[in-house]
């Protein structure tokens, strides 16, 4: 019997992996006219005219008129970009245009689409860059080039042979040298240099990626300003908008660009600045404590105290924060705005947050008034003032003043992406309604991928 039952359940495995294998993708416009056939294992969304299509484990491209431009023969293709892409077969790389054209040959370690049609190539250990003509702008050497983050249009070359170090353009053109010097890309247009002597090259091949490896740098811009003249720090020091964190005696701070202590070394971690605002932790106990967070803003004031067991984003001017196993919302001087009463709590978004209790969930506008009940089982946000709401297995879309927009009638809804369509599922197949509940394609596909320059990717059996 027990052999039996297991058959059974391999046979149905295998039954369900060959009715999942023969759905295809196709394309089709919003009357639900074919553009594309379904006869694809799989379709990207359309970005910059072009879609990636893949037949058979290879990739090719089909442009919006549903024409396949380049043919299912690689095995991947990335950077869709000014009617150039890169493209691979095996480990090697190349660029072909998308009327499958070659620009670059597939025989190249490495290739990166760097700045309006130029490329980044590595060609058997040696670096080039080279333009959408297949002309080698930056004539291939021995060296490391990867991009300047003050500007895209720059590159840091690395001369292996010469051990030289230099900013050039796309054009070879040298913009910033630097003869005798290393140097690092600090971000956002930071370097910092250092002079080289032959203990300083081995070191940095031996051991430059060591935490206790001390450089001392002068910090410049793209024009060679000093910013700092002088400034000790570890190597695997980055800045981010001319801030970064320093490590001393197990705690962590933060410094400008000009070396002034901005954060005391005295949390356990910063998180990264965004918007001016960054999460810390501070570890309650010598081992294992538990961890309690608060908030410090750019200029180093402590603006929420380690007190709460989680934080969120500073949105819409106000931070969700845990305290006691209870979510609830300071402001950005600390202050609690809506009191810490609810199970589950998001971020807010356009004005309003998602907040449950008990397992049932609303929504609050920013002054705390219950503005959606919570009694649903699940909701989502899905633009300004509506909802995706889930209420006894039935899915609809709400507004924020409880008007019922689209009815509870269907198994699931999903919105589709940079545009007002709903993917609505009915039974087992799929359709597309608008925002009113208005239907555009009728419930009789496997799937609703995607939309995109006004056509929408289908998945179903393909057409006998």
């Amino acid at each position: 019997m027990k052999k039996i039952v297991i058959l059974t359940f391999l046979l149905l495995a295998v039954l369900c992996a060959k009715a999942q294998s023969s759905y295809k993708y196709g394309v089709v416009n919003r009357n639900n006219e074919e553009i594309v056939p379904i006869i694809y294992n799989h379709i990207d969304s359309f970005r910059n005219g072009f879609a990636k299509v893949t037949k058979k484990g290879k990739v090719g491209l089909i442009d919006t008129s549903g024409k396949q431009t380049v043919p299912c023969l690689y095995d991947e293709i990335k950077d869709i970009e000014d009617g150039m892409a890169v493209v691979s077969k095996g480990n090697r790389y190349g660029v072909i245009n998308t009327a499958n054209d070659t620009i670059i040959p597939i025989k190249n370690l490495s290739v990166t689409n760097y700045f309006k049609g130029t490329f980044l190539v590595y060609d058997n250990y040696l670096f080039g860059v080279v333009d959408s003509t297949g002309k080698a702008t930056v004539p291939f050497s021995k060296s490391i080039g990867v991009p300047y983050s003050g500007d895209n249009r720059y590159i840091i070359i690395t001369r292996m042979d010469k051990s030289e170090q230099k900013i050039i353009d796309r054009n070879n053109n040298d913009v910033y040298s630097f003869p005798g010097y290393g140097v690092r890309d600090l971000n956002n247009g930071y370097l910092g240099i250092w002079k080289k002597t032959v203990s300083d090259q081995a070191a940095m091949y031996l051991n430059i990626n060591s935490p206790e490896t001390i450089v001392t740098y002068k910090i410049v811009d793209i024009a060679g300003n000093e910013i700092n003249p002088s400034l000790t720090m570890e190597y695997n020091l980055v800045f981010n908008n001319g801030l970064s964190r320093i490590s001393r005696d197990n705690k962590t701070g933060v410094i400008n660009i000009k070396g002034q202590q901005l954060i005391p070394c005295e949390y356990s971690r910063i998180y990264d600045f965004k918007d001016g605002y960054a999460k810390v932790r501070q570890d309650t106990s010598f081992l294992y404590g538990p961890n309690k967070y608060g908030m410090v803003n750019d200029k180093g004031k402590l603006i929420i105290p380690c007190l709460y067991d989680g934080l969120g984003e500073v949105k819409d001017g106000k931070i969700l924060a845990l305290l006691n196993q209870k979510y609830g919302f300071l402001n950005t001087s600390g202050q609690t705005v809506i009191a810490p009463k609810y199970d589950f709590a998001q971020n807010f978004e356009n004005g309003y947050a998602i907040v449950g209790n008990k397992n049932k969930f609303g929504v609050i506008d920013h002054n705390g008034k219950v503005i959606i009940p919570i009694l649903y089982d699940q909701i989502k946000n899905i633009d300004t003032n509506y909802f995706i709401a889930t209420q006894n297995l039935q899915s609809g879309v709400i507004d924020t003043k409880g008007n019922t927009h689209v009815p509870f009638v269907y198994k699931a809804l999903n919105k589709l992406s940079n545009s007002n369509f709903i993917a609505a599922q009915k039974d087992k197949l799929w359709g597309v309604i608008d925002m009113q509940g208005n239907e555009i394609i009728p419930f009789i596909y496997n799937e609703i991928a995607s939309y995109s320059d006004g056509m929408f990717v289908v998945q179903s059996y393909p057409a006998k």
